[in-house]
């Protein structure tokens, strides 16, 4: 097959939320995924994206900047009181019932559960540790419990993912309809919420929590946001945005320039101006260092499409983590390369993957699975390309008409998020059906 025709395989499975085989194939043609799913835009009817306020339409005294309109869908995406309180209450259920299902089990939480990186749609990762008294591999616990869950009553559908490389159970909540992912604990997921969580920390700006939001929604409306499709999940994506924050040279914002392969280099030095959403106003307020100038997130996005759109290297290059600090290096040309005490393991007829190690586990490559990264980059590069363009034209009338509805993040996003919208009504109505 041509390099254009496997491409084009791969976009259409990912489209359609199928895995592809790809070890066979050294190289193939990015191209760029549009929205699909339950995101794919069904009439040519503009409709006003969720987060705008009801007041931008044609007749609001002034447009909002791209800055203003992340900030208002940091705001829209934050989990409500109603919202939090429901999964609180889901997790202590869940955790109630296994318990009393596997005797000496212990289950908790991990991931976006524990970030707060989360939508209030998403599902909620759970890792088990089974009673070490009477030890088993994994599987076979998985599936006791599976029975068990399902004789129970506390599930509307399981979903058995039990032959994967991590075997889970997918367990869909009969009240909310939420899923919750149990997977036995083998040390890592709790790891890896620690490094995130003690990484968030460390950024004041919020500016890594910010564009990990507004980047997973835009990978997740084009069925790019997990490796199941070769996609880009969550946990590999902080670490792309933490990458591009961290990785610049605060030697440079002296120097003031707009140009956005100077702004990529300034990031780490830079703290978020303007914001007020519920993830920013939790935090102890702290005025701002007087040498740091305010950060505009739109910059950050425009910068961030185009260091992973056209600016990095993936064929030469590995981004390394430790727990507390990353540098880029050159990529060697054997497979399974060590490059100081890290080692990664992607085979060199493969050279376009993203390499990138775990700050959890430095010898882990955790852009392996990612094979449709080329998707993604190109993806990037339009998107950004796009942007830019339409950031020019709403200096005129026509431009600015284009944004009147959707604004400029909502076209940034594409797709229609009316089903996004009535999953989370329904989500929080079953809640209050209850209480």
């Amino acid at each position: 097959m041509s390099r254009f025709s496997v491409g084009a395989m791969l976009k259409e499975n990912i489209m359609d939320g199928r895995p592809s085989r790809m070890k066979s194939y050294s190289d193939y043609e990015g191209l760029v995924i549009p929205p699909c799913g339950d995101f794919t835009p069904h009439t040519s009817i503009t409709t006003r994206s969720p987060w705008m306020p009801v007041d931008h339409g044609s007749h609001a005294s002034r447009r909002s900047s791209l800055h203003e309109e992340l900030s208002q869908f940091m705001d829209y995406m934050a989990p409500t009181r109603e919202e939090k309180a429901l999964r609180e209450d889901l997790v202590a259920r869940i955790t109630k019932l296994i318990q009393k299902l596997a005797p000496g089990a212990t289950v908790c939480p991990v991931g976006s559960y524990i970030t707060k990186l989360y939508f209030p749609t998403s599902d909620i990762d759970m890792v088990i540790s089974f009673n070490q008294l009477y030890p088993s591999d994994a599987k076979t616990e998985l599936q006791l419990l599976e029975y068990k869950i399902r004789r129970s009553g506390f599930a509307g559908s399981i979903d058995s993912v039990l032959q994967a490389s991590t075997p889970l159970l997918r367990v869909t909540d009969a009240t909310t309809g939420l899923e919750v992912d149990l997977t036995a604990d083998d040390g890592h997921g709790r790891r890896a919420t620690n490094v995130v969580s003690s990484w968030l920390r460390r950024d004041e700006s919020g500016v890594i929590r910010s564009l990990v939001t507004v980047l997973k929604m835009f990978l997740s409306i084009r069925r790019l946001g997990t490796t199941f499709t070769g996609g880009i999940n969550s946990y590999v994506l902080v670490w792309m945005v933490a990458a591009y924050v961290k990785l610049g040279a605060p030697e440079r914002v002296s120097q003031g320039s707009n140009d956005v392969g100077d702004i990529i280099s300034r990031m780490s030095s830079l703290h978020v101006g303007g914001r007020t959403s519920a993830t920013a106003s939790a935090q102890p307020a702290q005025a701002p260092k007087e040498s740091a100038p305010a950060l505009d997130l739109g910059d950050a996005l425009l910068g961030f499409l185009r260091f992973y759109g056209r600016d990095f290297d993936y064929a030469t290059k590995v981004i390394q983590f430790s727990t507390d600090n990353v540098r880029i290096t050159s990529k060697p040309l054997s497979p399974g390369f060590s490059v100081g005490r890290y080692r990664t393991f992607s085979s060199t007829t493969q050279q376009y993957l993203l390499h990138i190690t775990d700050p959890a586990c430095p010898t882990t490559d955790m852009g392996c699975k990612a094979y449709g990264i080329k998707h993604a980059r190109e993806t990037f590069r339009d998107a950004h390309d796009a942007l830019v363009e339409l950031l020019g034209s709403t200096k005129t009338r026509v431009g600015r008409a284009r944004t009147t509805d959707r604004g400029l993040l909502g076209n940034f996003m594409g797709g229609d998020f009316s089903n996004f919208v009535a999953e989370r009504r329904r989500i929080a109505m079953s809640w209050k059906g209850r209480h």
